[in-house]
């Protein structure tokens, strides 16, 4: 998976849209082995936003 410049946020929504879809197809299909790992990187990419954001109310 290639690294994410931490300035696109559009890349970065995109990317939990992404990971969304895939917890809804896995849940669908009943494989439900990588979901928790999926909803943390989820998480992970949230807070990366939330940075961002506050970084650029500061300037």
């Amino acid at each position: 998976m290639a690294k994410l410049k931490k300035d696109d946020l559009s890349k970065l929504g995109h990317k939990i849209n992404q990971l969304k879809k895939r917890i809804s197809r896995t849940e669908i299909s009943g494989n439900t082995s990588k979901v928790a790992f999926r909803t943390m990187r989820i998480n992970k990419i949230k807070k990366q936003i939330n940075e961002i954001l506050a970084k650029k109310k500061r300037k």
